[in-house]
């Protein structure tokens, strides 16, 4: 019974309402939890060969993590990408690990906040080795009761996802 019953609180906390966004330790820990559980589940299918994005992946069964506008904005790209053939129209790289070639690992880093918001680097971890500088950087806030990826941004572009995505769109 304590094993099965750990086993179902496990979603329970990553689901669980974070009260008392004041950017104390315990809402760092659980923005860096709810961070690192997202990229643990996302690398795996990234790495997987498949037809389609893998964000569109994220999109469908996580569309939890991310903010309504985050959310539309991908959709949007996504189903400009599908009614093109044979070019691309919409995001060439994956938006949450900024890169092609995904690492095999991602693991959180820094987590600050700024204007109300959480800023979380993630760094990929090639052949063993964490890159020096972080490949993206997640940013979150807390929207009813729970963490959601409102952008992504690229500190080596100097850009972000949003801005990407508005780019794209009009560009189509």
């Amino acid at each position: 019974r304590g094993v099965m019953a750990s086993a179902l609180l496990l979603p329970a906390f990553f689901c669980a309402p974070q009260t008392g966004d004041r950017g104390n330790q315990k809402s760092v820990e659980a923005v860096r939890r709810f961070v690192q559980g997202f990229y643990n589940w996302y690398v795996p299918e990234a790495l997987k060969t498949r037809a389609e994005p893998v964000w569109n992946v994220a999109l469908k069964y996580r569309r939890n993590a991310f903010s309504p506008v985050l959310l539309h904005a991908l959709k949007e790209d996504s189903d400009a990408q599908a009614r093109a053939s044979g070019e691309i129209v919409g995001l060439d790289f994956d938006p949450f690990l900024n890169t092609q070639d995904p690492c095999a690992r991602y693991e959180v880093g820094a987590v600050s906040r700024s204007e109300g918001r959480y800023l979380v680097e993630v760094y990929g971890v090639c052949s063993g080795k964490r890159n020096e500088k972080p490949d993206a950087v997640a940013e979150l806030t807390s929207q009813n009761g729970s963490w959601v990826f409102v952008n992504f941004r690229y500190p080596a572009l100097g850009t972000n996802l949003l801005s990407v995505l508005k780019a794209l769109r009009k560009e189509r």
